[in-house]
């Protein structure tokens, strides 16, 4: 049973951003205070941020998320910059100190990278300062088809969770896993607890609907996977009420908790 001692909270577009293609500021400043309490309680936490493209397309007034790669690119250059400006303010307020770590894919693969990488950031965590992880959107687009990047930052929060020794928090725009898409099936039921990701549950995954992130259903429930094959927990919550989280660490029946057996 995980402790939630150290947490890893991952936060995708559609939670910071909302469904009009606005940046979602009350949201961002209540999760700041939430992780900011959690921390001043003796938690250590990691957070991994997905919405730099996001943010970057509500500042350049663009309707939808443009296809072409450098575009992207583009975007998530002018994007991060404002995404940290947006959290260094939230955190700052509760005078909670930030530091911003951006990732690429090759850096589980090598295992010098990785080990400073874990360093950098335990050294951070002893200073008491909250480490906002994000892909380098800039340059890990490898390939046209992003086959390697993490898929709006699921897999990345499963790979730097148990590299780091924590458990995993996925906020997102559902309440919870379903046993089908609850927006077309009125018979859909949330799924409390998960042992085991099974045929049935991948077949019943629906992906995001704000159409602004790049992960879905499918990369949350790989993500659960990985952290359940390798002894860790993560539990998936709706990211509108980031109280949320703290039930979670209180053991409260919210979301859907994939705890292997």
């Amino acid at each position: 049973m995980a402790d939630w001692q150290r947490i890893l909270v991952k936060v995708g577009t559609s939670t910071i951003v909302d469904s009009t293609g606005q940046v979602n500021y009350p949201v961002i400043n209540r999760l700041a205070q939430v992780l900011t309490t959690l921390e001043k309680d003796g938690h250590e936490i990691l957070f991994v941020t997905s919405g730099a493209i996001g943010v970057a397309i509500d500042q350049m007034g663009l309707d939808s998320r443009p296809r072409e790669i450098p575009q992207q690119q583009a975007l998530a250059a002018i994007g991060q910059g404002y995404l940290m400006t947006i959290y260094n303010q939230a955190f700052s307020f509760y005078q909670q100190l930030i530091g911003q770590v951006l990732l690429t894919y090759d850096v589980f693969e090598n295992p010098a990278m990785l080990a400073n990488t874990k360093a950098a950031i335990n050294e951070l965590l002893m200073k008491k300062v909250i480490p906002i992880v994000n892909e380098n959107d800039v340059i890990a687009v490898d390939e046209l088809d992003h086959q390697h990047s993490f898929g709006d930052n699921d897999r990345l929060a499963a790979l730097l969770a148990e590299e780091m020794g924590a458990d995993l928090i996925v906020l997102s725009d559902v309440d919870a896993l379903y046993t089908a898409n609850p927006n077309t099936n009125p018979q859909a039921k949330p799924l409390r607890k998960v042992h085991e990701v099974t045929d049935a549950i991948r077949q019943a995954a629906t992906g995001s609907t704000s159409g602004l992130g790049t992960g879905g259903m499918a990369t949350k429930l790989k993500a659960a996977e990985y952290m359940m094959a390798h002894g860790r927990e993560m539990a998936l919550i709706n990211g509108n009420n980031p109280e949320n989280i703290r039930a979670v660490i209180e053991g409260k029946a919210i979301g859907t908790h994939f705890q292997g057996e």
